[in-house]
């Protein structure tokens, strides 16, 4: 899972066993700016989920970029340690990449509002392209006359939940818990560069109260 949000805090640590982090913080304001492009969101969260080596070649096809636009990207990517180049395998003609860690954190603490902002915006516009795309797909599907499958997931999901303190930490661990789960069960197979993905935004924001005089 590539936890593309924006935290105040990390704890980094690291895998004994494997030598790769567990968890990559990244802090430099330049190196969170340096995610707001399409493309290198889309290869990290593929590096970091499948959590297995892609060659340029391959992260290209997913992108619609040749594989030498893509090499760039990966460099740019490297600069900034989020990911790193992997062992050869086979006949090692094209170099392998891998995700940097486990899992991704963007630390904030360095105050960057307009990295904050720009990382933010290329997030919420590729999601935003993927709802248009599946609107348009089940529209063509409809007017096929195609009968969708009645546990076929929603395009999105809203609503409101009254949580307090304690309830919404349990709510929290409990729905990133599914997740993990999930990303556990996966085979190799499943996590080949030609398997199916699911894509998934999740934003718990909080209510806070403003006040009569802050308002005035």
């Amino acid at each position: 899972m590539t936890r593309n949000t924006i935290e105040e805090q990390a704890e980094v640590a690291s895998s004994v066993e494997s030598g790769i982090p567990k968890l990559v913080s990244i802090t430099d304001p330049q190196a969170i700016r340096a995610l707001a492009h399409d493309a290198r969101l889309i290869v990290l969260d593929e590096l970091f989920a499948s959590q297995t080596t892609r060659t340029a070649t391959e992260l290209a096809s997913l992108c619609a970029l040749t594989p030498s636009a893509m090499s760039y990207h990966l460099r740019a990517l490297e600069k900034y340690g989020y990911v790193i180049r992997a062992a050869s395998e086979g006949d090692a003609r094209e170099r392998r990449w891998r995700a940097a860690g486990e899992r991704l954190e963007l630390n904030t603490q360095i105050d960057s509002t307009n990295a904050k902002t720009a990382y933010l915006n290329v997030q919420l516009n590729a999601f935003r392209t993927r709802l248009n795309a599946e609107v348009q797909r089940r529209e063509a599907e409809a007017k096929a006359g195609i009968t969708p499958d009645p546990d076929r997931p929603p395009m999105l999901t809203s609503g409101l939940v009254f949580l307090s303190e304690e309830k919404q930490r349990e709510f929290n661990r409990r729905m990133l818990d599914l997740v993990y789960e999930y990303e556990a069960k996966a085979t190799a197979e499943e996590r080949s560069i030609d398997s199916r993905r699911m894509f998934y935004l999740i934003s718990l924001l909080p209510e806070y109260q403003t006040s009569v005089e802050a308002t005035i």
